[in-house]
């Protein structure tokens, strides 16, 4: 198995605003490059590509090269050794940018796997409805979409695990069993463990959002506790108030952001109300 690891990671984030090596432990490089580091010292051949040389200092090139990884800044010719290719790369249109340029020169039944920045599942439908609509071709059917997502910053003692993405919740598949395969292989390989979770779930579980998820799932929990054992509301009535909540808080960040959600629901008023509704049970 040949991978290529695409981005090395903002080193100055990591060691200089973010103080890793103080407050977490592990050492630089982190981020993309410590994969790349971490996947050949496993003994596989790794790739990293990263255009931007500037992004890490001498001393961190050189770990990457010590540990045998081959360097790059060219994407394409990284694509063509890539059995997987794993996008350490920035949000917004960077990473479907860089998959469209790639997609031509990757090897028959390649994975890519995103990390934080894209949900495979939107990475997927962008690149099919693009080359639907500008080129007139279909999107190469033996490719597979799934994740990378190291759940925490590769390098640090936190980063544990690699959260993997299976066929989405109502059984779309955008890679076969055989390519999830190899990056749960990849991820036992560095001593991490695999999470094997749905395309369209894991990047509320993944990434940083997960606090949101995880409060979201307490607070759902916890109002079925109420509202079913206590009260004894219909299953029905539960789902729908549930619903209704997360369907106006998901409305009104994506039209006036987190100052419009507070300005619109008044924490004070919140804080009183679920106080009452939580005395009453």
């Amino acid at each position: 198995m040949k991978v290529v690891v695409y981005g090395a990671g903002n080193q100055d984030l990591y060691v200089r605003r973010l103080n890793l090596p103080e407050r977490f432990g592990g050492e630089p490089p982190y981020g993309g490059a410590r994969m790349a580091i971490e996947f050949a010292q496993a003994g596989y051949e790794t790739w990293l590509a990263e255009p931007n040389e500037s992004i890490m200092d001498k001393e961190h090139w050189d770990a990457v090269k010590d540990a045998g990884v081959k360097i790059t800044n060219d994407d394409v010719e990284a694509a063509k050794h890539a059995d997987v290719a794993i996008l350490f790369t920035p949000f917004g249109k960077t990473t479907p940018r860089i998959v469209k340029n790639i997609l031509p020169h990757l090897p028959q039944n390649a994975v890519i796997a995103t990390t934080c920045t894209i949900s495979p599942l939107v990475l997927h439908t962008i690149l099919d409805v693009e080359l639907r609509r500008k080129e007139k071709i279909k999107l190469r059917e033996d490719l597979g979409f799934s994740t990378m997502h190291p759940a925490g910053v590769p390098g640090t003692p936190q980063q544990k695990h690699y959260v993997i993405s299976t066929a989405t919740t109502d059984g779309r598949k955008l890679a076969s069993d055989e390519q999830i395969d190899m990056l749960v292989e990849l991820a036992k390989a560095v001593g991490k463990k695999p999470y094997l979770i749905p395309a369209d779930i894991s990047p509320i579980i993944a990434d940083m959002g997960v606090l949101v998820t995880a409060v979201t799932l307490a607070g759902i929990l916890d109002y079925y506790n109420v509202a079913r054992k206590v009260i004894g509301a219909p299953e029905k009535m539960i789902e729908w108030q549930v619903l209704m909540s997360l369907q106006v808080m998901a409305s009104l960040v994506e039209t006036s952001g987190i100052a419009g959600l507070l300005k619109a629901l008044n924490p004070e008023i919140v804080k009183e109300l679920a106080g009452i509704v939580v005395d009453s049970a």
